[in-house]
């Protein structure tokens, strides 16, 4: 049967079905088709968000308005999702047990606090891989932790190159598990939302997670890194997930959520736009609770419908094309100025030694070194040349993402305009 209903109106209806409290009318169940329900299914698992789509069905009591099928492939989502975060959080017990042990603290980040701190039951937030952060000196340690059950990393662990290039170690993964990321900091060195490390263990929390002690980031500063992870890190193209993230997190913690903090050091960080915009997105996709003064308080006088558009576009389009887009590769792509491109490409070319001893696993003090930049042009030629070409040809939805993807880092990495009452004072007066 064909689709009675545009994709537009199925993602407003997946939106609606994802607030918290929400009640949806049964009349916009019952309209729909097979296909159509098959449609939002599909985009609910496209976004990562199924297991959390039954949660709020049930809550909202509408679970008997779905068909038989549909509501089997939701339940089996959410089943299998427990089943695999409960695998990874046996994982993750074994190494605090050994690193507590040892005395060395270890943060938790992003999914893997989330989704047993902050969401209402275990299995309703997917994710990739187990985050972790330890400080420098500790680094190895974790690594050879992760080693000793059975986890590899597919390029040599050299903390002393990691540091000056990046802000993890290279993944390690084991079969049948998920990977490990250990980081040092929560953005690189050379990245426009970089962060002192010292500032994440001054917001250190204890918790408890998997029965083990391990530190967490204070609430105000778990808000600024999802913020900063969304926005600044992948432009967005994580979709859905992001935002149901700040909100169940908004929610979870309620009133005690010190919002002066959060906005003081948004804009003392320089992290403003990149925050407003994930708060503002948050509160109108899935009706986050961000108070209306703080959005104000943050946004950018150059802020307009258009950003908010582009953006939301952006969250709704294809996943696996906005992921294997990164912001340099959608500049060059998208610059009309041949000066420009190939300033941007001879950019990816000749980054630091450091960083070609980390990506190609050479000695960074090696002679040999030099020899890796003419691989870095053919690495880089064979990695973006399909897609490159794909662009220049017919390939609407790519050129619709990259557009969209450099419209957004465009915008987030503009100097933000003088703005009146920028006091941290003007809207939290008493």
């Amino acid at each position: 049967m064909p689709m009675k209903t545009d994709m537009v109106t199925l993602e407003q209806l997946l939106l609606d079905c994802l607030k918290e409290g929400e009640p949806v009318e049964a009349a916009r169940f019952a309209a729909l088709t097979p296909d159509e329900w098959r449609a939002l299914v599909a985009l609910a698992v496209t976004q990562r968000v199924s297991p959390l789509l039954w949660h709020r069905l049930k809550q909202k009591a509408r679970g008997g308005d779905l068909p038989q099928e549909v509501a089997q492939t939701l339940q089996d989502a959410l089943r299998q999702n427990t089943m695999r975060n409960l695998a990874r959080y046996g994982e993750l017990r074994a190494l605090l047990t050994t690193l507590n042990r040892e005395g060395i603290p270890l943060f938790l980040l992003k999914g893997i606090y989330l989704a047993d701190a902050v969401y209402d039951v275990t299995g309703l937030r997917e994710m990739n891989d187990i985050d972790v952060l330890a400080r420098t000196a500790d680094l190895a340690r974790v690594a050879k932790a992760l080693a000793e059950r059975g986890y590899t990393s597919l390029q040599p662990i050299c903390p002393e190159v990691t540091l000056k290039t990046c802000h993890h170690l290279p993944r390690m993964i084991k079969a049948g598990s998920a990977a490990f990321e250990i980081h040092w900091n929560i953005a690189g060195p050379e990245e426009s939302c970089s962060v002192n490390p010292e500032w994440l263990w001054q917001h250190a929390v204890p918790v408890q997670v998997a029965g083990c002690a391990a530190l967490a980031l204070s609430p105000e500063a778990l808000l600024l890194h999802l913020c900063l992870h969304t926005s600044y890190h992948h432009q967005f193209a994580f979709g859905l997930r992001p935002s149901c993230d700040i909100a169940a997190l908004i929610t979870r913690f309620g009133p005690a959520l010190d919002w002066r903090t959060v906005s003081d050091q948004a804009v003392r960080s320089g992290w403003q736009r990149g925050v407003y915009l994930a708060l503002r997105l948050a509160h109108e996709l899935v009706e986050a609770r961000v108070p209306l003064e703080v959005l104000e308080r943050l946004r950018p006088l150059d802020m307009t419908d258009d950003v908010l558009a582009t953006t939301r576009a952006q969250i709704f389009g294809d996943k696996q094309i906005a992921a294997s887009i990164s912001s340099p590769f959608a500049r060059l792509l998208e610059s009309r100025n041949l000066f420009d491109k190939i300033r941007i490409f001879g950019q990816r070319v000749f980054i630091s030694r450091a960083a070609i001893a980390g990506r190609y696993s050479v000695p960074v003090h090696s002679r040999w070194i030099y020899a890796y930049y003419p691989y870095r042009i053919l690495d880089l030629l064979h990695r973006h040349c399909h897609q490159a070409k794909e662009y220049h040809t017919s390939n609407i939805a790519l050129r619709g993402t990259v557009g969209r993807a450099d419209a957004i880092a465009s915008w987030l990495a503009a100097p933000m305009p003088q703005q009146k009452g920028s006091s941290a004072d003007s809207v939290f007066s008493a």
